[in-house]
Parts: structure tokens; sequence; C-alpha cells
């Protein structure tokens, strides 16, 4: 039970880091012509989330 707890408030939080870093650099995209730092640390945060979860899967898995 407690590891799906862990699970899922690991991928609320990533939904919400996600939804948030990309509203606001579309925001900034659209006013400033630059989507800025933001898009920068929304996909190096999304390479490390899913490159972790594979690593964790393949590790599970042997």
């Amino acid at each position: 039970m407690e590891k799906y707890q862990s699970d899922q408030s690991a991928k609320y939080g990533f939904i919400f880091y996600t939804i948030a870093l990309l509203i606001w650099s579309l925001y900034s995209f659209f006013t400033s012509g630059d989507a800025g730092w933001q898009m920068t640390i929304l996909l190096i945060g999304c390479a490390v989330y899913f490159w972790s979860r594979v690593i964790y899967n393949r590790k599970r898995n042997q």
C-alpha cells in the first residue's frame, strides 16, 4: 500500500510540474517570443522522470 501511495504521489507531482511549466513556457512564448528557461527545465525534468522509470522497471524485472 505504501509503494502504491508513493507511486501515485510521484505521478501527480510530475503531472502538476509538467502542466505548470508548460503553461508558463507557452505564456512566455506568446508574450515575449521566447520560451525561456521554463521549457529547458521541463524537458530535462521529463527526461529524468522517464529514464528513472525505465531503470526501475529494468531492475524490478531482473
